[in-house]
């Protein structure tokens, strides 16, 4: 990508307490999906230990680990002595500074004179301080809520906590926390749609859940997002990796001020790539992995994509049958790969792609399990890789999970797509090139 010079930005920073990446999808959160896909996005970033609300945040707004700023709890505490937040490193450069947070503990962690335009609310956590701290936001960033002094701020930070309040009230998974989640991407069209082109926009977490609790480090509570959007950022890249401890080096990097030397993160702006390069150098990848089968991951790949085509098979279906099996590359593979492979590439896929592409992936080896049950002459076409991993992914359907199966929306288009999948393992078929894919990958991020 090509190098984009460094010029100083307003700053729109937001966080969403307990926004699990794994509940965001275009269909579920469209707007935040449609700011990622307007400039970049991570959704496989970390948290830090214990990933708990202040905590996390002290990390998120001071770029230090908790070892460093010594706060393990939600106690109610001044700020580590010794660290910095990006706030009192953006007033100490000259920068105008503005907060809106619900929660006095989170509210400590920013300097008393580092913030000067300050909304500090105790209301017990209420899901009705999210409008507030929005319109606020809104306000400040539109530059109808500048300070006494008539100075706009060029970093303002609000906290919105409804997804994590109905994932502690109802699970995080559950319709509760869904509809949680879709009220606060309509909040971030909000705030999108105040912004100004030259006002960059950060939206992350500090946090996701399991069940309705967030302390314990496993992966649906440590694995964060972050979204991005600058004039420095090119429209639809991604990051392969990012830390929650990059957030107040990133805010510090698009405000073009000097990060604290005590901060541990790194700044993300410059090590982003498009999204369409990195799917397609995954597909790449996966030249070099066979998982049992008689080709290679890259050429079935492309067989199964040529299957779904010959079959008369729309744009979408294809992509899915082109990208079904990447998640192989991102999980945990085994000598027949990765058993989870559909979940954990359809989480991968589902911030950037329709779920018309999405839920296929996702479905495919439910689909294979599907077809053993109810079609006897279905077990005889797998290879002998798929038979090995059908009892690593439970085997044949039960009569409740067959009936279940059938009745979901993308069924019949994941039981097509594992017969080109079963397909699609044949010495010399004639195929498209893995580039012939690119413009229908990048109108598909498009759309």
């Amino acid at each position: 990508m090509a190098t984009v010079v460094a010029v100083a930005e307003r700053v729109l920073l937001v966080s969403i307490d307990g926004l699990a990446p794994r509940a965001i999808t275009r269909g579920t959160m469209p707007n935040l999906c449609a700011l990622a896909r307007a400039g970049a996005g991570c959704f496989t970033a970390r948290t830090v230990e214990p990933p708990i609300t202040v905590p996390a945040h002290a990390s998120m707004l001071r770029g230090v680990p908790t070892d460093v700023h010594g706060l393990v709890d939600n106690a109610r505490v001044p700020a580590a002595a010794g660290t910095r937040s990006v706030f009192a490193v953006a007033a100490d450069s000259g920068r105008r500074t503005a907060s809106m947070v619900c929660w006095p503990p989170l509210d400590d962690l920013i300097e008393p004179d580092a913030s000067h335009v300050r909304l500090s609310a105790d209301s017990g956590y209420d899901p009705a301080d999210d409008d507030r701290a929005v319109e606020a936001a809104a306000e400040l960033v539109a530059g109808r809520g500048a300070a006494a002094d008539g100075a706009l701020p060029d970093l303002v930070f609000a906290y919105l906590v409804a997804c994590d309040l109905a994932g502690h009230a109802h699970g995080w998974d559950s319709p509760e926390y869904a509809a949680a989640v879709a009220r606060t991407d309509e909040l971030v069209g909000v705030l999108v749609a105040a912004v100004a082109d030259d006002v960059a926009i950060v939206v992350t977490t500090d946090h996701g859940g399991s069940g309705r609790h967030h302390g314990a480090a496993v992966p649906d509570t440590m694995t964060t997002f972050v979204v991005a959007r600058s004039n420095r950022i090119a429209p639809s890249s991604i990051w392969d990796r990012a830390s929650i401890l990059d957030i107040a080096p990133t805010v510090a990097d698009l405000l073009d001020v000097e990060p604290d030397p005590s901060w541990v993160g790194t700044s993300l702006i410059g090590g982003e790539e498009l999204i369409v390069d990195r799917v397609l150098g995954l597909l790449a990848e996966m030249a070099a992995h066979s998982y049992g089968e008689r080709v290679d991951m890259l050429a079935h790949a492309l067989q199964a994509a040529a299957c779904a085509t010959r079959d008369g098979a729309d744009e979408p279906l294809v992509l899915a049958a082109l990208l079904h099996d990447v998640g192989h590359l991102l999980g945990d593979a085994g000598e027949w790969g990765a058993p989870d492979h559909a979940e954990v590439g359809a989480r991968w896929l589902q911030p950037w792609f329709d779920a018309a592409i999405v839920e296929p992936v996702r479905l495919h080896v439910a689909a294979k399990r599907y077809l053993v049950a109810t079609d006897p002459a279905y077990r005889s076409v797998l290879s002998e890789a798929s038979i090995a991993t059908l009892a690593q992914q439970g085997g044949p359907h039960t009569a409740d999970e067959a009936a279940r199966f059938a009745a979901s929306a993308h069924a019949a288009d994941a039981a097509a797509l594992r017969r080109w999948d079963d397909a699609g393992k044949s010495v010399g078929l004639d195929v498209r090139p893995l580039d012939g894919y690119r413009d229908a990958l990048v109108a598909a991020l498009a759309c």
